[in-house]
This record gives C-alpha cells, sequence and structure tokens, in this order.
C-alpha cells in the first residue's frame, strides 16, 4: 500500500474521507461535504530510553 503525503493539502481535508481535497493555502472553516474518518489514529508518546543507568552512575 503506497503512502500519501499531506503536503500541501487543507487541515480539514486530511481528516475526511471523501476525495475532493483543496490546498493547504485555501482557508476553510466548514465543508458541507465533510465527512469524517470512521477511526481516529493516535498519536504515539514514547518515553526516552536512559542510555545511562542510575544506578551504575552512583557505584
Amino acid at each position: 500500500m503506497t503512502e500519501k503525503k499531506h503536503f500541501g493539502i487543507n487541515k480539514l481535508c486530511r481528516r475526511c474521507i471523501r476525495q475532493c481535497k483543496q490546498p493547504d493555502s485555501m482557508v476553510m472553516l466548514d465543508c458541507p461535504r465533510f465527512q469524517p474518518r470512521p477511526f481516529k489514529s493516535e498519536e504515539l508518546k514514547f518515553k526516552q530510553l536512559d542510555l545511562f543507568d542510575k544506578k551504575s552512575e552512583d557505584e
């Protein structure tokens, strides 16, 4: 499956399943054809890995 690039697509259009995408330079407050995606993509929050163990520093 190819991954679509969202560069230059309006923020509201990115969240819509329809194909009528508008450019990023266009300001849209509302769209009559807006159909939200049936799922929500969560932002993954990663914890930073400790490179040096705190116990080894104390020794």
